[in-house]
């Protein structure tokens, strides 16, 4: 075969192409549902990458919500405790001390 005869569609003519065209035809139509197959999960895959790094971040912003939230119910369950008695808690956030020892 030549390129003049590749040019001109001889080859689609040829009896091999002609007792072919079946397997050649079921041959593409499975590449075709290949690749669409292929570029579906591609999809889904980042789909499901953006989702898991959504999750990941909800959790940790869950978990700062839930410490806040244990933090401010006991605040509120101590002043509600120690109101009767005339102590009220100081709404300031606390100051780290440090203390020095001196070893002698």
């Amino acid at each position: 075969m030549n390129i003049k005869e590749f040019i001109h569609g001889d080859m689609l003519l040829s009896n091999w192409m002609k007792s072919n065209i079946i397997l050649i035809l079921i041959v593409a139509i499975l590449l075709i549902f290949y690749i669409t197959n292929r570029y579906s999960i591609e999809v889904s895959v980042k789909k499901i990458e953006k989702c898991s790094k959504e999750i990941k971040e909800l959790q940790q912003h869950s978990t700062k919500i839930k410490t806040m939230y244990q933090k401010n119910s006991m605040m509120l369950v101590l002043d509600k405790k120690l109101a009767p008695i005339g102590v009220s808690i100081s709404k300031e956030p606390i100051k780290e001390v440090i203390v020095i020892e001196n070893n002698e």
